[in-house]
């Protein structure tokens, strides 16, 4: 296969992670409030949790799995909803009562960067609007040959994206005060809470 095969399918790949992943929804919101209360390393270790879930749902429908679980998704999509809203909530509650953590250069909590990481992973494999997201963007899979560029291209796109973000909320914290950080902080911290609350009430509105 030509090299340009391969060019073009890693092409793809990052278009469609950076635009998956680009929508300021409940993991954005999740990166935003953790690199202010925690530092850039924490909200990255958020980032690179969300671009994992997009690497696996990038290979799954590599695979020919995306196809066979879209009517699976679409009919507990309620179901994957009310988890991700009672996770979000948990999240807002838990970082609400969190203190900002201002580490002093080159200090890393492993464990916290661990969590992160972890947490994020499993919020976006209960976010029903990833997996709805990678079932539209199936078709652009099924037209590629070179799946391996392409799958490590999505991961990629993601990660930029999430560096951008983390980068971008670290320099505004940097030029903050401890107080308006802390405030900065427990305003995005509602946010999530509101996210969640939103997609309760959008719920509950189908189903009744």
């Amino acid at each position: 296969m030509p090299l340009s095969h391969y060019l073009a399918a890693l092409l793809s790949g990052i278009g469609i992670g950076f635009t998956v992943a680009a929508p300021i929804g409940p993991m954005g919101m999740l990166c935003i409030q953790r690199t202010l209360a925690s530092g850039m390393a924490t909200g990255l270790a958020t980032g690179f949790g969300a671009a994992t879930v997009h690497l696996t749902y990038s290979a799954l429908a590599v695979l020919g799995l995306g196809s066979l679980a879209q009517p699976w998704v679409e009919a507990n999509a309620a179901v994957f909803g009310v988890v991700s809203a009672f996770t979000l909530l948990w999240f807002a509650i838990r970082t609400h009562r969190s203190a900002v953590v201002l580490q002093e250069a080159g200090e890393i909590d492993r464990v916290r960067l661990a969590r992160a990481y972890l947490s994020a992973i499993a919020l976006g494999l209960t976010n029903p609007l990833t997996a709805i997201l990678f079932l539209a963007a199936l078709h652009a899979f099924s037209t590629q040959a070179a799946t391996a560029p392409l799958v490590a291209g999505v991961f990629v796109g993601s990660a930029v994206w999430w560096m951008m973000l983390s980068t971008i909320v670290a320099t505004a914290r940097s030029r903050l005060t401890p107080r308006v950080l802390s405030l900065s902080s427990r305003f995005a911290s509602l946010m999530l809470l509101g996210l969640g609350t939103t997609m309760l009430v959008r719920i509950a509105q189908r189903m009744f």
